[in-house]
């Protein structure tokens, strides 16, 4: 997220202070619904900035907001985000890339700051014992990376594309939701099993200042892709 993108996500974050609790309700869905479509965050940023406009606007004079987006939010939504330019599929893989390139940044700085070869590492530095800074990686590693990745976009996707969906909307009776969750729970339970059969087992190892210049980059690399993918 570049200069003007960043600054104008801070000015709507300011003016979304400004709305009560009803418009906050409805701006935070509409928010979330437009930050799963196929438009760039300055895009975004820009219909945020334009609704809210309008909402303080009818919230000043004591209007409903139903009188200036109507009652259908979601066609609302719809029908402003169909009046723009939708991402190129070569700007979709470099979101993708992009979100890849912060999550495993992010995930592997955890995987390092709480792995036991620093805890080991502080320890020894501390008792003047011999210091190793090889750190392993395990398969359990990697396939709990993969699965965390995978839930995260899975959720933040779910929980955008049903922003405007009431409970009453989702008919699931007892014997489907009985279903869903019972397989949910064993796909929860064989991954677990199959990290704690495989997990153990070392693919390699990596010097820790090694592996810490590797996030760097990866950083770097999510940096340089926002500057391209943004203005």
């Amino acid at each position: 997220m570049r200069n003007q993108t960043k600054l104008l996500n801070r000015s709507n974050n300011e003016l979304d202070k400004q709305l009560n609790d009803e418009n906050s309700k409805v701006m935070t869905d509409m928010v979330c619904y437009l930050r799963v479509a196929n438009i760039s965050e300055y895009q975004q940023e820009m219909i945020r900035q334009d609704l809210l406009e309008m909402v303080l606007s009818a919230q000043a004079r004591g209007d409903d907001i139903k009188t200036v987006i109507g009652k259908d939010y979601k066609s609302f939504c719809d029908e402003v985000i169909a009046s723009l330019p939708q991402k190129s599929i070569k700007e979709q893989v470099l979101d993708y890339l992009d979100i890849f390139l912060l999550c495993t940044a992010i995930l592997a700085t955890i995987n390092v700051v709480f792995s036991k070869t620093t805890i080991d590492l502080l320890r020894n530095l501390l008792t003047d014992q011999p210091l190793n800074f090889q750190m392993p990686v395990t398969i359990g590693s990697l396939l709990s990376y993969c699965i965390i990745l995978m839930v995260a976009i899975a959720i933040v996707n779910f929980i955008g594309k049903t922003a405007f969906k009431p409970e009453k909307e989702h008919p699931q009776n007892k014997l489907k939701r009985f279903m869903l969750g019972g397989f949910i729970g064993s796909g929860v339970m064989t991954i677990f099993l199959l990290i704690a059969w495989f997990g153990k087992q070392t693919l390699f190892t990596v010097n820790i200042f090694v592996a810490s210049a590797f996030i760097l980059l990866l950083y770097v690399g999510h940096i340089l892709l926002q500057n391209i993918t943004n203005p």
